[in-house]
């Protein structure tokens, strides 16, 4: 598989060292080149966009406008409307969008036996200095994807309390409830766990490595793209609806 990797930062430096392994890797961009003049120019199966949130939909549809299948990382786009847009347009030119929904692929997730609950509590402690707009995109849309694989409910929010490095966040679904509890001032290590009822799931160090797994799938076409789309259309619109009631 050829690709081509937009951003070379914290992330894509990751993808990158993946990518130079698992495919053919022909050029590294980023977000302030002349994409026009690379993408006309690079015969890949993907292009790996893994720059910041804001960048992604202009980057993604000019991709697609050049006929390159693509993977995003997430949150693929921050409104749901351009999400959508993007999804209509790679499948009006039969190209595939992969957005990087990970923890759906952690050993830790997938080994969960009973996906019925009553009450569920996502945790995330870490120290991480990076801004306000961030608990959104970098935490809290990743908990959002596997409260809505593991329950597909419409969720509405209770209360929403965000500060600069700390949110906490209540969620319904007629008698189902879901809390988030982030605080990114934890000076004792990373800690990140989820509580099904009274079941604890670890999630502070990955049982494997689900991004080699994904692009192992995807050189394989062994992807479910729609699932992918629907759950990230989701996410995306349950996000939008969060923020709207800070």
């Amino acid at each position: 598989m050829k690709t081509l990797l937009i951003g070379n930062g914290y992330w894509g430096s990751i993808v990158k060292s993946k990518l130079e392994v698992q495919t053919d890797l022909l050029y590294i961009a980023n977000s302030k080149d002349n994409l026009d003049d690379i993408l006309s120019k690079f015969d890949v199966n993907y292009v790996f966009v893994c720059t910041p949130t804001e960048t992604h939909y202009d980057i993604v549809k000019k991709c697609l406008e050049y006929n390159k299948n693509v993977f995003c990382e997430k949150p693929f786009t921050g409104d749901f409307d351009k999400a959508t847009e993007l999804f209509e347009l790679s499948n009006k030119n039969n190209l595939n969008i992969f957005v990087d929904n990970i923890f759906l692929y952690r050993n830790e997730y997938q080994n969960i036996s009973n996906k019925e609950f009553n009450k569920i509590k996502f945790v995330w402690n870490k120290y991480e200095d990076t801004f306000n707009e961030n608990l959104f995109n970098r935490l809290l849309y990743h908990d959002l994807y596997l409260l809505l694989d593991l329950s597909n409910n419409n969720w509405e929010v209770n209360y929403c309390n965000v500060s600069e490095d700390k949110l906490s966040l209540s969620l319904f679904s007629g008698d189902l409830k879901s809390e988030f509890n982030y605080d990114r001032t934890y000076l004792n290590g990373k800690e990140k766990k989820i509580i099904i009822d009274d079941v604890l799931i670890n999630f502070s160090n990955p049982l494997n490595d689900p991004l080699s797994e994904i692009i192992n799938d995807l050189k394989n076409n062994n992807i479910e793209f729609n699932d992918n789309k629907k759950i990230t259309l989701n996410t995306i619109k349950l996000l939008n609806k969060i923020q709207k009631n800070i």
